[in-house]
């Protein structure tokens, strides 16, 4: 089954290049789960769904190469700084802010757009590894209040433990025998 394709809903009149925060969801070209390694992902797929994943999610090197261009956006962007980030098997979400306050107070605002920070490291991804990871699009939420933007952190640094409960994590079934989950038991 292929997952729903992703249509860009951008705010009309909004300005993506001036200041504020943003919840940015990346999902992998037809939802297929690359981005950590096979074993974790097993062992995370393999739970009951109210059983948290509390290990460290280890990342293949497709998702060693795609957390490394996410983290360059910060050294290539004036006033543009990724606050969280959390690599997903088949998804990235990351809160990005746009305008940013120096040590002395004063705001440094971007000089470019959320479109154009999300399609040049996509880009970069895609020269880098020879083939296109991503959607054509992605998906955005501008973040409106601080509650939202805490609510929306936590949310990513535990998306991993409740994975399963995403909307994103393809669903298995639970019944008869799979060679995987005997690997996971050695």
């Amino acid at each position: 089954m292929k997952p729903a394709k992703l249509r860009p809903r951008r705010l009309k009149g909004h300005d993506y290049g001036g200041s504020g925060l943003y919840f940015v969801t990346l999902v992998v070209r037809q939802g297929a789960c690359i981005l950590w390694d096979w074993r974790c992902f097993l062992a995370a797929i393999s739970r009951r769904e109210d059983e948290p994943f509390d290990e460290e999610p280890i990342l293949s090197e497709c998702g060693l190469a795609v957390s490394h261009f996410i983290g360059e956006i910060d050294f290539h962007y004036t006033g543009v700084k990724v606050e969280k980030v959390t690599v997903m098997p088949n998804h990235v979400h990351m809160l990005i802010r746009f305008g940013i306050r120096a040590a002395s107070g004063r705001l440094i605002a971007a000089q470019t757009d959320l479109p154009t920070v999300i399609g040049q490291m996509k880009q970069a991804l895609t020269k880098y590894l020879g083939i296109r990871v991503f959607a054509r699009t992605y998906i955005d939420r501008i973040v409106r209040s601080d509650k939202e933007a805490e609510a929306l952190a936590a949310y990513i640094e535990n998306n991993s433990r409740t994975w399963q409960r995403d909307s994103l994590c393809p669903k298995i079934p639970r019944t008869g025998s799979y060679e995987w989950l005997e690997i996971l038991n050695e």
